[in-house]
């Protein structure tokens, strides 16, 4: 058995739908569960480019942490590099998580973002749907909101990934 898989630990692989609180639940998993929490989309700390450039080496490092680690991402699913660095992470035991649900609720949410505008929503949606990622790839899908539309309790998300299969 590899020194990494025996350690008891949640990996996780955050993508999913814009506005589905991707980044803010990680957050929050790092600030109330101890979570290490990694954004590949964090371009100040060029996180992306630095996995693009040795995916072992980056994956090597995460999983040295010994810790809980959550890794979230918007996914670019026409990629093809994408799809190989998803893969990367599922081979070395991260749990692939989709985030999805009320689509009015994730429009709400991305707009609440100063830099983006409704046009990227439907753009990035309709990559997301053409690329048809989820029914090629199956990751577990989630749905992070509640039956009002509104964000789930983050300890309930936890306990909803964790639960899945």
């Amino acid at each position: 058995m590899d020194e990494h898989q025996a350690i008891e630990r949640d990996l996780l692989l955050i993508t999913g739908i814009p506005g589905t609180g991707k980044t803010c639940f990680a957050d929050k998993f790092a600030k109330e569960f101890g979570f290490l929490h990694h954004d590949l989309e964090d371009q100040q700390a060029q996180t992306l480019n630095r996995f693009n450039a040795n995916p072992a080496h980056f994956i090597g490092q995460l999983l040295n942490e010994k810790k809980n680690v959550v890794v979230t991402w918007g996914f670019g699913p026409d990629c093809e590099r994408s799809v190989f660095l998803v893969q990367q992470l599922r081979s070395a035991g991260f749990k692939w998580i989709w985030f999805d649900g009320n689509r009015p609720a994730a429009l709400r949410e991305f707009q609440k973002r100063a830099t983006v505008q409704q046009i990227d929503f439907y753009r990035q949606m309709y990559r997301i749907e053409e690329s048809r990622i989820v029914e090629r790839l199956k990751p577990t899908v989630i749905n992070s909101f509640d039956d009002r539309g509104q964000f789930k309790p983050t300890k309930q998300l936890l306990a909803e990934i964790r639960a899945s299969k």
